[in-house]
């Protein structure tokens, strides 16, 4: 893989701005820095087992250092979707993913308050009016929430989400009807409609026991279908479901932690935000990666979210194959 990030990165730093799941595998978006500033181009690199990663964040002081804006969706105009559009300041930003300009210009936004009232363009109603599913995660320290996943978005939007597990609970024919139920449910089954990073995380390297994540699910999903019977009297357009999310081959170490036989843990491995860091990858969940610095026996959980949007270099060529790991996915 050389080849490709000589391609992308050319010799310049960069900025880390995320990774997301496509088609049931880990992939990493950066954007190049260009004379100090982001490019304005963002580049995929899969994640593929075995792969070697290596980063660095710049540091105050340094050129170029800092957290950059996002930019912003607009809505396509040759079918339902969005396009991604970067920044045309690069602005740095000091909280948050957006500046004040790519916040008022973001079509997508407005769409988690569109049952509210929200104004879109209808570009991305074309989007809202897809059918949407609702579902249930439930993760390791046995916490639940409830969420929203469109008919695109299905199951890359659980993917994301780095769920100890998770069941789909309603179909439904629209985006604004799918809110209105996420409205409902989380009120009258008193279920979050959040759930940050950082605690993910923690509940992923101090996992609660399979029998309490298990049983926690189902009383989340119990409460939740009730909680659906009492909204079809004042909600129309949707049917109930109970279909089980299933994680990915490329899940697979990381749920190996959460196996009622034999499970294997997961160490917490230091912030990224300081220092050198390099590690073979082995998959993961979420915006978290499983690996390890040489002996799969000692694998880890590294927590990615905390690079988001910030200006980092790579050490030993950021990703590239060097091991020999068989390919699961």
């Amino acid at each position: 893989m050389y080849g490709l990030l000589d391609d992308v990165l050319m010799g310049h730093d960069f900025v880390w701005r995320d990774i997301t799941w496509r088609e049931r595998a880990p992939v990493l978006t950066v954007e190049p820095l260009q004379a100090g500033k982001p490019a304005g181009q963002v580049h995929t690199l899969p994640i593929t087992p075995g792969a070697f990663l290596g980063v660095r964040v710049l540091q105050p002081g340094e050129e170029s250092a800092g957290t950059y804006c996002t930019g912003y969706a607009q809505a396509k105009t040759d079918g339902p979707g969005f396009t991604h559009l970067p920044c045309p300041s690069s602005a740095l930003v000091p909280k948050g993913k957006q500046c004040p300009t790519c916040l008022a210009r973001d079509e997508f936004a407005p769409i988690h308050r569109v049952h509210l009232g929200a104004q879109m363009t209808p570009a991305a109603l074309d989007y809202v009016n897809l059918e949407h599913f609702l579902y249930i995660a439930t993760f390791p320290d046995a916490t639940s929430k409830v969420g929203t996943a469109s008919l695109h978005s299905n199951p890359r939007r659980l993917d994301d989400q780095a769920v100890a597990t998770a069941t789909i609970i309603a179909r439904a024919q629209t985006g604004i009807i799918v809110r209105q139920l996420e409205d409902f449910v989380s009120r009258d089954a008193n279920l979050s409609q959040f759930k940050h990073a950082s605690t993910k995380y923690r509940s992923w390297v101090n996992p609660l026991t399979p029998a309490e994540i298990k049983s926690a699910h189902y009383m989340a999903v119990e409460t939740a279908t009730w909680a659906l019977e009492d909204a079809a009297d004042t909600i129309r357009g949707f049917q109930p479901l109970a279909e089980p999310w299933v994680p990915s081959l490329a899940m697979g170490r990381a749920y190996a932690s959460l196996r009622a036989e034999n499970p294997e843990p997961l160490y917490a491995y230091p912030s990224l935000t300081e220092g050198e860091h390099g590690f073979y990858v082995t998959g993961g969940t979420g915006k978290f990666l499983t690996a390890h610095t040489g002996d799969p026996e000692e694998t880890f959980l590294v927590n990615t979210a905390t690079l988001s949007n910030k200006a980092c270099t790579s050490v030993g060529g950021l990703i590239h194959q060097e091991s020999s790991e068989p390919r699961l996915f």
